[in-house]
C-alpha cells in the first residue's frame, strides 16, 4: 500500500530574540500590576525553564499527532482487509492511479465508496438534517400562534 511518509518534525530552535521577547514578557507581567512586582517576579520561571517546557510541548503534540495519523493508518487498514478480495482489488487500483497525497483521509474515502459506509454516512446527515428543519419549522410554528 503506498503512503506518504509523515514528515519529521525537527526541535525548536532558540535564538536571542526568542529569549529577548521572553524577558520582555516577564517585564510586561510585573510592570502590569507594579504592587506586585515582587510576587510576580517570584511566580515567574527563567528562560531555562522556559525552554525546557517549550520542548516538552512540543515532544508531546508531535508524538500526539503521530499517534493519531498511526490510529487512522490502522482504522482504514482495517476496513481496507474487511472487504472482499475483488473490490479490494478495485479499490487498490483507484489507490495506485490517484495522484493526490496518500494520506489515510484520502483511502478511506476509496474505500468508503466501495464498502457502502460512505452511502450509509451521506443518508444519515440527510436524515440529521431533516430532523433539524422539521424541529425548527415545529418551533417557529408555534411561535407564530
Amino acid at each position: 500500500m503506498q503512503f506518504k511518509r509523515a514528515d519529521r518534525h525537527e526541535a525548536i530552535t532558540y535564538t536571542s530574540r526568542k529569549q529577548a521577547a521572553f524577558n520582555r514578557k516577564l517585564a510586561r507581567e510585573q510592570q502590569a500590576m507594579p504592587l506586585f512586582a515582587d510576587q510576580i517576579a517570584q511566580e515567574q520561571h527563567s528562560w531555562d525553564e522556559e525552554k525546557r517546557l517549550r520542548d516538552e510541548r512540543n515532544r508531546r503534540s508531535v508524538q500526539r499527532m503521530r499517534d493519531l495519523y498511526a490510529r487512522q493508518w490502522r482504522k482504514v487498514r482495517k476496513d481496507y482487509h474487511a472487504l472482499p478480495p475483488a473490490l479490494q482489488a478495485q479499490c487498490k487500483a483507484q489507490w495506485h492511479a490517484f495522484w493526490g497525497p496518500k494520506t489515510p483521509a484520502n483511502l478511506a474515502y476509496f474505500v468508503d465508496q466501495l464498502n457502502g459506509a460512505l452511502a450509509a454516512r451521506i443518508a444519515a446527515g440527510e436524515a440529521q438534517t431533516q430532523r433539524i428543519r422539521q424541529k425548527i419549522l415545529a418551533q417557529t410554528q408555534t411561535s407564530f400562534e
